[in-house]
């Protein structure tokens, strides 16, 4: 979903040059989107994670976050629900080279030659 106002901009990744720069800005993207994920441990309850993704549901559907998210940080939400969470984040590239360039990006110091 673009951004007001940027609309005419093309997507980032129309500047991608080969596969490996794809999978990288996909990373990226795919991390902004989760933001700050809930991670339980292996072996959770289903029934324990059902009643954690419901009560994310619900308050991301409630009119009160919505308008108290907007008060707080100036524009609207745009919540990831769980199911798509859950998608984004085991759909994440895990090859070492994108992980290891991600990385480098994402650190200090300068970039790495294209």
């Amino acid at each position: 979903m673009k951004q007001a106002g940027f609309e005419h901009l093309p997507e980032i990744e129309s500047f991608a040059k080969t596969e490996r720069e794809r999978k990288l800005l996909r990373m990226v993207r795919d991390f902004r989107q989760v933001g700050s994920p809930y991670i339980l441990t292996p072996g959770t309850p289903k029934e324990q994670v059902k009643i954690l993704q419901d009560a994310m549901v619900k308050v991301f559907k409630d009119p009160e976050f919505h308008k108290d998210y907007l008060k707080l940080v100036g524009e609207e939400p745009t919540p990831v629900m769980p199911d798509k969470m859950e998608k984004l984040i085991k759909e994440l590239p895990r090859d070492p080279e994108i992980v290891a360039l991600f990385k480098k990006i994402n650190d200090a110091g300068s970039l790495p030659p294209r």
